[in-house]
């Protein structure tokens, strides 16, 4: 097995919470570049130009963003298929089977047998999900990496963050190489989506955050619901 980040979902709230590095990481520098901290910091998620989006359209931007993470559900699923056919193909189950068991592990084991604990832990988890990883990692990825990459070029901008996005689920030495041989491209393909997201909505982070959150909740929620 590769590395455990949930030996219990206590300690996947704890290894998710410490994701809020990516936050903390370009505030820092922004400090030390004397920027305006709170312009930043609100800048890198609603941009000057998308400031007079009026309620109506915050909540239009939600709810396309749950779409896109029903999407991304469906979409990330027939990846996955696919990415694990080419590879039994080509290099056999046994090859696919060491590969997958070289992945970060972030599934908490069974929960104990009581309802009011499950749902406990489902809506805590989503809670910790959206405000933690989709929040920070939209933050860094998109809303700084992209950002300022964008300013020399948006296709540079979008490969490159959406690499440095997919190294960060499957970085060679945290994983063996055949996990990142076959899982790159599925990571890859999620930073793209979101890339892409992003400047369709003008640097505007809130669709990719709910879609990101979204698309991770519902992996959470199936994963508690067939306890209960």
């Amino acid at each position: 097995m590769g590395l455990d980040v949930a030996s219990s979902a206590g300690v996947f709230f704890l290894f998710s919470a410490a994701e809020l590095i990516f936050i903390a990481i370009p505030m820092i520098v922004f400090r030390i570049q004397k920027k305006d901290l709170k312009y930043e910091f609100r800048h890198r998620i609603i941009p000057n130009e998308m400031l007079d989006r009026n309620f109506w359209f915050r909540i239009l931007d939600i709810l396309i963003g749950i779409f896109i993470g029903v999407f991304f559900f469906y979409f990330g699923g027939l990846l996955a298929f696919t990415i694990k056919k080419v590879v039994v193909d080509t290099k056999g189950d046994e090859y696919y089977d060491t590969a997958s068991e070289g992945s970060v592990n972030t599934t908490p084991p069974p929960p104990p047998p009581n309802p009011l604990i499950i749902w406990t832990l489902i809506i805590v988890g989503i809670i910790v999900i959206f405000i933690t990883v989709a929040f920070a990692e939209e933050f860094c990825f998109r809303g700084v990496l992209l950002k300022e990459l964008n300013h020399k070029n948006k296709f540079f901008g979008v490969i490159f963050s959406s690499a440095l996005f997919m190294l960060f689920h499957v970085f060679p030495g945290i994983v063996p190489w055949s996990t990142f041989v076959t899982f790159w491209l599925y990571y890859f393909a999620f930073g793209v989506l979101l890339s892409l997201i992003t400047l369709i909505q003008k640097g505007d982070l809130i669709v990719s955050i709910v879609a990101h959150g979204t698309f991770n909740s519902i992996i959470w929620i199936m994963l508690y619901t067939r306890y209960l």
